[in-house]
């Protein structure tokens, strides 16, 4: 049987994602992956949360062990809640194309990803990962709502 691959990204959507996944696959044998897929450039000025600091390979190999201690951290988690997990995996890229990569590479026969709701010109201007998920993955997917979105 497959795995099922499990995108996270730190967000608040994250808990729900995981909840979610524990509630489908509890009492299962099915193996989880989470899978974490990081910015492949630098933050662009004035998007950043934070005031404006030079990125340097320093700064972003910090930032990318970070991640990757919060994915481990996750993976941790989902196995003290009985699930049966794989080796993690973080990479960087386009967030749904590696997705659907990495479904094909680890052959996922489930895709689990959350839904942010941010809203109609979120969307537009910044388009929706789920959506793309949903649109480019061969096998199901499962999205998991942000608290408090509407249908």
């Amino acid at each position: 049987m497959g795995e099922v691959l499990v995108g996270v990204d730190f967000s608040d959507t994250t808990r729900r994602v995981l909840d979610a996944t524990v509630g489908l696959l509890a009492g299962t044998t099915r193996s989880v992956r989470l899978a974490h897929v990081a910015a492949a450039e630098a933050e662009l000025a004035g998007y950043d949360r934070e005031d404006f600091e030079a990125a340097t390979p320093d700064k972003r190999a910090g930032q990318l062990g970070d991640e990757h201690a919060q994915l481990l951290a996750l993976a941790d988690d989902l196995a003290a809640r009985g699930l049966t997990m794989s080796d993690p995996v973080l990479v960087m890229g386009h967030t749904a194309a590696e997705l659907v990569r990495l479904a094909g590479e680890f052959g996922a026969e489930l895709i689990v990803v959350g839904s942010h709701g941010h809203g109609g010109l979120h969307h537009l201007l910044m388009g929706s990962v789920a959506e793309d998920v949903l649109r480019h993955s061969p096998v199901p997917v499962l999205v998991v709502p942000a608290t408090g979105s509407r249908p």
